[in-house]
């Protein structure tokens, strides 16, 4: 089946494009040029930045004081290039992520243990060298590989995931960038032989992130991985059906209306292909362009789960919430929204609210004495643009209903 490269555009979805890494001219195999993709049309733009330039140029991050994801003042001393070799000229890039909020362009050199970012800005490009993620993680790159995917994710945290399944490792955004492992990832008991610890099985590859706290992984063999931030749990989907044999994911791209995937390979040019996520079958996109080799893609559009023509209802949704806590408006644009109890037994209960990694952000107490009532809860001004999730504990602290609710602050 042939399919225009065409996507609808959406408000909450404004990228019309993704940043590509190809090589300088078709059918090359040094991963130094960046464009920018129409996905509406498939044409790459000229070349934006040769990227080994940048390598040659690496500046020193100004300032010793920054300012984290969550507002909090970091001390970052004796920032210094030096402390980690640079890339000899020409050295390929193995994964980007694109920071819309910050206009950044975070990337990693190919067998280079190091996070570095584009001020998009400046086009200046700065290395994060007092850190790595083989430091972050505690393991040796030698035998895990290099960094290959990353995504910046809707709670403005970016994230990768390193070939063996074993470190999640999350960087802030803002200012100096700060690297944390969050721990290995677990598989879901349905994943069978299907393990994320496969490195041979799930190297390579693309990240994206949805609209409900978790990452998707579709590895360099066209495997699928979802992955829950909060839990680090691996849940394998399906293998991507509808690719030409010899096509090996390396770039992946969320549409404008965020429920179609643009995939790119740096091995096949005879086509684009756009995948069904509902179905992760992928459809050839016709284009009169040129095509390129394109080693990794990157944008700001997320996945998309909510159910169409309905903004406040989640497809995770448990049935347990359905009938006792409804919460509005969802997603929250000021800093408050309501939650409505509905057929609760008279009593005190305790309104919980927690970000996608488990860390409380609000706890508030509640009588109920009737069928009904609501309830106006103020979100604090620092916390950031992400998901939460709200629990309601009666007085013995059973969960007795839960919601996801999308704080955005544009």
């Amino acid at each position: 089946m042939t399919v225009p490269l065409l996507f609808n555009s959406a408000k909450s979805q404004p990228d019309h494009f993704a940043f590509a890494v190809t090589a300088v001219h078709k059918g090359g195999s040094e991963w130094v040029a960046l464009r920018k993709l129409d996905i509406q049309t498939g044409e790459f733009s000229n070349i934006l930045v040769y990227m080994q330039d940048n390598d040659r140029n690496l500046l020193d991050f100004p300032g010793d004081k920054v300012e984290d994801n969550q507002g909090t003042s970091v001390t970052k001393n004796n920032v210094n290039t030096t402390l980690f070799p640079q890339p000899a000229l020409g050295s390929s890039v193995a994964a980007i992520a694109y920071d819309r909020k910050n206009n950044r362009l975070f990337y990693t050199p190919v067998n280079i243990d190091q996070l570095r970012f584009i001020d998009l800005n400046t086009m200046k490009a700065y290395p994060v060298s007092d850190q790595f993620f083989s430091k972050a993680g505690k393991y040796d790159i030698r035998n895990t590989g290099p960094i290959s995917r990353m995504v910046i994710a809707p709670d403005d945290f970016g994230y990768t995931i390193t070939n063996d399944g074993n470190h999640l490792i999350r960087f802030t955004t803002n200012g100096a960038p700060i690297l944390t492992d969050l721990g290995d990832l677990v598989d879901d008991p349905q994943n069978n032989e299907m393990t994320i610890h496969s490195f041979c099985a799930n190297s390579g590859g693309d990240m994206i992130a949805d609209d409900a706290g978790h990452l998707f992984l579709i590895t360099g063999s066209n495997k699928v991985f979802k992955i829950d931030i909060g839990t680090r749990v691996a849940s394998y989907l399906a293998t991507v059906s509808g690719l030409p044999p010899k096509f090996s994911t390396s770039g992946v791209a969320v549409s404008e209306n965020g429920r179609q995937l643009l995939v790119t390979s740096s091995v096949y040019t005879d086509a684009y292909f756009m995948v069904d996520p509902e179905i992760w079958k992928a459809s050839s996109s016709q284009t009169k362009f040129d095509i390129f080799e394109s080693a990794d893609l990157a944008n700001s559009n997320v996945l998309s789960t909510k159910v169409p023509g309905n903004s406040n209802i989640f497809i995770s949704k448990s049935q347990e919430s359905l009938g006792k806590i409804r919460i509005f408006p969802n997603p929250v644009m000021e800093d408050e929204f309501s939650v409505q109890f509905n057929d609760l037994p008279p009593g005190n209960y305790t309104i919980l609210m927690a970000n996608s990694l488990g860390r409380k952000v609000i706890q508030q107490r509640v009588t109920v004495t009737g069928q009904s009532l609501t309830e106006v809860i103020h979100v604090p001004g620092d916390a950031v643009q992400g998901f939460y999730y709200i629990r309601l504990l009666d007085e013995k602290k059973n969960v007795v209903g839960t919601e996801k609710l999308v704080l955005e602050r544009w």
